[in-house]
């Protein structure tokens, strides 16, 4: 279910979220899981051993469970240390981690052998599926304070609870934009074309893309879904045999970045460009500007980057000087169904939510509405005003038609941006009304 965060309480949220990111599905925030960082500039605490609480709940969990995960990158360190803070708060229980770095493949083998993990990310399934996988969490008190409960509620019961949150917006090298006399991000589409002008005579390429990798072009629906007023645009597919076409949303949203393409404001040669090198060049001031997820923070202090140099913004989709934000979500933590311990289970999702530190670590915002945060890069964001939008599930019967037309999103971005637009939705569209009428019998 769609969820819009009016004007009015924008505000709030500038207040309650952070940054961060990494890693899922179709319309969540997809990314690599390595956004970890040794440090974090924000005042909220990080999970340390501590043996001070204790009482009958501590007393009352015993035992041992295992934990797999997709951040495989940190197991050795940051959940290491989740882990024995955990341990330290309940005596006499254990948590084994599993980092996978081939995750969603070994855990569907897993699932169809029935020997999943006591806790893992949610592997998605049909939605009737999910109590055939994964324990009810709804007795963590934590439903009606979370992002993206519906992601994973089937029947009134909610099976998974999102890891991490990400805003998506304009990330932005403030010294680059000086270099280029540029004094406060653009605030309309044709302050944006001429920023990246002015940036590109500086010598600064003005977009990264990292294109060859595909994943870090999904952003680039946001437009899309702004111009169309709701996260509805994907799922409303279903209502046209042609819903791409040059005068839509679609259309509208996807022509900014393509005329940033055509307009040589992206990476000089798109094909090779890559995510480590993008990286690299934003840090240095050689490439000034990323749409992406706000999980990037992270990622550019861990480069090198000072976080005073890091701008953040949202990316103007027209001329009318409103604005609007995507919030959308990432890997979900889950409990087995057939878990030994789902009690001991339970209480370890609910501590890496509520207590871990994790979100403080790396930068990321948290699951929960009323986190408290204080970032300079969200507040500058937030002090746009933008309305935020919550972006949703896709509905099983658009999901039916894009696994049988077999759809690529990442692909069809691509060609969207290289190839001839009107050529390129002619097609999208043809395999879409073939696919749509066949699922439909």
């Amino acid at each position: 279910m769609k969820k819009t965060l009016s004007t009015a309480t924008a505000s709030i949220v500038a207040l309650s979220l952070l940054a961060g990111c990494g890693g899922k599905s179709n319309e969540g925030a997809a990314s690599p899981s390595d956004t970890s960082s040794s440090s974090s500039p924000q005042a909220s605490a990080s999970a340390s051993p501590s043996g001070s609480e204790t009482g009958n709940a501590a007393e009352g969990l015993k035992g041992t469970i295992t934990w797999a995960t997709h951040r495989a990158e940190l197991v050795d360190t940051d959940l290491k240390k989740y882990v024995d803070a955990f341990k330290a708060k309940y005596p006499g229980t254990d948590v084994k981690i599993e980092g996978l770095k081939d995750y969603e493949q070994t855990m569907r083998v897993r699932m169809a052998a029935k020997e999943l993990p006591d806790v893992m990310s949610l592997v998605e399934t049909k939605r009737s599926d999910l109590p055939n996988f994964y324990a009810p969490l709804d007795d963590l008190g934590l439903d009606d304070n979370v992002y993206f409960k519906d992601f994973n509620t089937y029947d009134g019961k909610m099976y998974g609870i999102t890891q991490q949150v990400a805003i998506n917006g304009l990330v932005y090298n403030k010294k680059a934009f000086e270099k280029a006399g540029i004094a406060e991000p653009p605030k309309t589409l044709d302050e944006l074309f001429a920023d990246a002008d002015k940036l590109k005579q500086a010598g600064i390429t003005p977009f990264a893309t990292a294109f060859k990798d595909a994943w870090t072009l999904q952003y680039w629906t946001d437009p899309a879904e702004f111009i169309y007023g709701s996260t509805n645009l994907r799922n409303d597919k279903i209502k046209t045999d042609e819903p791409y076409t040059l005068d839509n949303a679609y259309g509208k949203g996807l022509g900014i970045v393509k005329q940033l393409y055509d307009k040589g404001y992206l990476e000089k040669d798109v094909y090779s460009a890559n995510w480590d090198q993008a990286q690299k060049d934003i840090v240095t001031g050689k490439t000034a500007m990323m749409y992406i997820g706000n999980w990037f923070f992270s990622n550019l202090l861990k480069g090198g980057m000072p976080l005073e140099d890091i701008g953040f913004a949202p990316l103007p989709y027209d001329n009318s000087g409103t604005y609007k934000g995507m919030m959308r979500n990432d890997w979900a933590y889950a409990v087995s169904a057939n878990s030994k311990n789902p009690e001991l289970a339970k209480a370890f999702v609910k501590f890496l939510i509520e207590e871990s530190g994790d979100y403080a670590d790396h930068m990321i915002i948290s699951p929960l509405k009323d986190a408290k945060y204080d970032l300079p890069q969200i507040n500058e964001f937030m002090s746009f005003k933008p309305t935020m939008l919550e972006a949703q599930a896709i509905d099983p019967n658009v999901d039916a038609v894009e696994k049988k037309m077999q759809f690529d999103p990442f692909k069809f971005i691509q060609e969207t941006i290289v190839g001839n637009m009107k050529d390129v939705f002619d097609g999208y569209n043809k395999k879409w009304k073939a696919s749509k009428a066949s699922v439909s019998k």
